[in-house]
């Protein structure tokens, strides 16, 4: 990406410990590059590196495809935002949002009128009066995006921007994040812990792990076909459900043992399992994909017994967690499924969920690479 924005075959420590390994990830022009991963993976110290706020141990930093590992902080252009905001206290809010703009040469008349523009898009036009010492810290965060927005830079970083902020301010301020990205053609790294964040905001999603990338893609192409289960587990509000299983086959059918049933995937062994005939893999279903037991059941569907450990109502749907382990099934597996909330299941419960073969991930169980995804 020759365009691109952020790190080349990075590598940095903090003394003798690694804090990214031989990272690559460039935001081309217009383009948000979400970052996911855990606490300790690395995703701010990646922000800080390509700020210039951090020295690398090896690699290069790209601002809009310009070499710049070795430029100056203050010569790298880069507007970003931090998860604390620091307003300059003695300015109310329209004027750090003005100096801003200034301090990097937009005439004043423009200053004004991107102040205007960012503040409708960002809901800010009612604290625009406001002193910094009077406002909450979401108020404060969604000042510091402003103050960001209404430069046009070689580049955005942004960490966690919207940590402060209600649904209502988080949705308005993504958009307006997403808005002028495209609108300046500016690349983004766009740091955030949330999983469905970073889905709605990235163009392409890239999750990091103990300071390794573990896979860059399209949001829903991660989501659809993860390269192994961390990635599987992580991404994805629900997670995904992992149940051991042995792959077998009969009269040129084949299913997935799990305990003492089969589960069929009415069909050939696939083209990517043809050498795992009789052996182990991992099963991994998203909750969408398993259902309860009913009389308006999928007949492709086997159920399996479960012990449901715990039922979440995060909206409309229910969130069921429970575990495969009653007698002659696989000890320990784990299962998710969203169902319509008017479940009668509740947490303690002997239940059935239903599974059908053909919606499973399969995972290598020693690696946890990806060997087959469903259509």
């Amino acid at each position: 990406m020759d365009a691109g924005t952020g790190l080349v075959d990075t590598t940095v420590t903090y003394g003798d410990v690694p804090a990214l390994r031989g990272v690559t990830l460039l935001a081309g022009p217009g383009e948000v590059l979400a970052v996911v991963g855990p606490s300790g993976s690395g995703k701010t110290t990646a922000l800080r590196a390509v700020a210039g706020l951090h020295p690398l141990r090896r690699g290069r930093v790209l601002v809009a495809g310009e070499d710049v590992t070795t430029v100056p902080v203050s010569r790298r252009d880069i507007s970003m935002v931090f998860r604390s905001t620091a307003l300059a206290p003695f300015l109310d809010v329209a004027a750090n949002l003005t100096r801003s703009a200034a301090a990097f040469g937009v005439p004043e008349p423009e200053a004004a009128q991107r102040v205007a523009t960012r503040s409708r898009l960002l809901g800010l036009v009612r604290l625009l009066p406001r002193m910094p010492r009077t406002l909450s810290a979401g108020e404060s965060g969604l000042t510091g995006i402003g103050r960001t927005l209404v430069r046009t830079p070689r580049a955005f970083l942004f960490d966690e921007p919207l940590a402060h902020l209600d649904p209502v301010e988080r949705a308005r301020a993504r958009r307006a994040i997403v808005d002028t990205v495209r609108r300046t053609g500016v690349g983004a790294l766009y740091v955030t812990h949330d999983q469905a964040e970073a889905m709605a905001v990235g163009d392409r999603l890239a999750v990091l792990h103990e300071g390794r990338i573990r896979q860059v893609d399209h949001p829903r192409r991660v989501y659809d076909a993860p390269v192994d289960t961390f990635v599987a587990d992580f991404v994805g509000d629900a997670g995904i459900g992992l149940l051991p299983a042995q792959l077998v086959a009969a009269g040129g059918a084949a299913g997935f043992r799990v305990g003492e049933r089969t589960i069929p995937l009415w069909g050939p062994v696939p083209h990517q399992l043809a050498d795992r005939v009789g052996t182990r893999v991992l099963l991994g279903l998203r909750a969408e994909d398993v259902a309860e037991a009913g009389p308006d059941a999928d007949p492709a569907s086997v159920p399996v017994p479960v012990a449901v450990r715990s039922v979440e109502h995060p909206g409309p749907d229910a969130v069921v967690r429970a575990e495969v382990g009653l007698p002659g099934e696989a000890d320990g597996a784990r299962l998710v499924a969203r169902i319509p909330g008017g479940t009668t299941l509740r947490t303690g419960a002997r239940a059935q969920l239903l599974l059908d073969a053909r919606r499973a991930h399969v995972f290598d169980p020693d690696t946890g690479r990806a060997l087959l995804h469903p259509n």
